[in-house]
């Protein structure tokens, strides 16, 4: 379960199998079929010498919620901190998020300001149309990361993610 004192930011490589990406995806679309927003976490460890491999999806309790300025999922403390102490006791770290937004993926104001995952270096992935077209429009998907609390910057060229 090591980690650096920079968080993840020291990681350079994702790992990232099919089963993360199809249970993710199922249920994301399965929500948005209901025409809600969805969440869920990705825990893992890092391999040393150097990447982060994910290998836990994790659905936190949540309730999406319709407002007049758009669509929001929240997620109370005591659901967060139960998957917290999860990932701890199997020796993992909550490195990823992912949610999926009505229309295009990016990250909105808040998905800045109130991620799930607040570990430096944890990624964010956004999936567009409520999945409904994913994993195949993974092109399309917006993938960013925490490089200071509040400020997610899209992956750079020095980041890999590895679909395997």
């Amino acid at each position: 379960m090591t980690r650096t004192a920079r968080g993840l930011l020291d990681i350079e490589t994702f790992i990232i199998s099919k089963v993360i990406v199809d249970d993710t995806v199922d249920f994301l679309r399965g929500v948005g079929t209901k025409g809600a927003e969805g969440f869920v976490l990705w825990a893992g460890r890092i391999e040393a010498p150097g990447p982060f491999r994910f290998q836990t999806v994790m659905v936190p309790e949540q309730r999406p919620i319709a407002t007049d300025r758009g669509l929001l999922v929240v997620v109370e403390g005591e659901a967060l901190f139960a998957l917290n102490k999860l990932a701890y006791e199997r020796k993992e770290i909550l490195g990823g998020q992912v949610h999926t937004h009505p229309t295009s993926a990016y990250h909105s104001d808040t998905d800045d300001h109130y991620p799930l995952v607040t570990l430096v270096g944890a990624l964010s992935v956004v999936l567009p149309n409520f999945a409904k077209h994913a994993p195949r429009d993974i092109a399309e998907w917006a993938w960013y990361r925490l490089m200071e609390y509040g400020h997610w910057e899209p992956l750079n060229k020095q980041t890999n993610v590895v679909l395997e």
